[in-house]
């Protein structure tokens, strides 16, 4: 299928696809179908690889992070590789959750203050320990 077609059933604009090609992520084989100028023709494969990339980037990891990771499974390598950036991103969210969670616990009290007619010494702020200000 062209870049059309494969973008419409990927769930995604074409200029994505355009984009995911430029930073080497999808490498659909080239054809010469409508003259001289080569088309690019993509597969099943391909569509399953979009879906994967979004995967990747819906779990915070960059173009550049799926990219490596993409490499390592062509290359055969790629379960232990995945599993240590899986398990870093896993760490990173983790950690994003707790700060998260402090400024959401900050905000309760602050609206709970302003609702009770901000009387006293306002809530303090959230700290979180590893967070610099």
């Amino acid at each position: 299928m062209w870049i059309a077609e494969f973008a419409r059933r990927a769930g995604v604009k074409q200029t994505t696809i355009r984009h995911y090609l430029r930073e080497g992520l999808l490498s659909p084989r080239t054809g010469l179908a409508g003259g001289s100028r080569p088309y690019l023709e993509f597969t099943e494969s391909d569509l399953r690889l979009v879906s994967a990339i979004q995967a990747g980037q819906a779990l915070g990891l960059s173009l550049q992070e799926i990219g490596v990771l993409i490499g390592e499974r062509r290359s055969g390598s790629g379960q232990a590789r995945m599993l240590k950036a899986l398990t870093a991103q896993r760490d990173k969210l983790r950690s994003r959750a707790l700060e998260l969670q402090a400024m959401l616990s900050f905000l309760d009290r602050k609206i709970e203050w302003l609702e009770a007619g901000a009387k006293g010494p306002p809530p303090p702020h959230a700290t979180t320990p590893g967070v610099k200000r």
